[in-house]
């Protein structure tokens, strides 16, 4: 089975000496992509917006996928 996972993103942006905290969260339906995502993503935020900043990915409890179920050859 595989779970929805959530990619958090937190960061503080400083605009005329005044911080901005921003929080994203963005769903993907498997920990890979997830993790790509993370990956891609993160390095722009950290170098461009803020070093106070953060990414998780963050399983969840709702289904994204399951594995098919095998016709039995018995119960033809």
């Amino acid at each position: 089975m595989t779970f929805f996972v959530a990619l958090v993103l937190t960061y503080t942006v400083t605009i005329n000496a005044e911080e901005y905290d921003f929080k994203s969260t963005v769903i993907f339906p498997t920990q890979e992509l997830c993790s790509q995502a993370s990956d891609a993503i993160y390095p722009v935020i950290y170098h461009g917006f803020s070093r106070n900043s953060m990414a998780a990915c963050i399983k969840t409890d709702q289904l994204s996928g399951t594995e098919r179920p095998r016709v039995r050859p018995w119960t033809k």
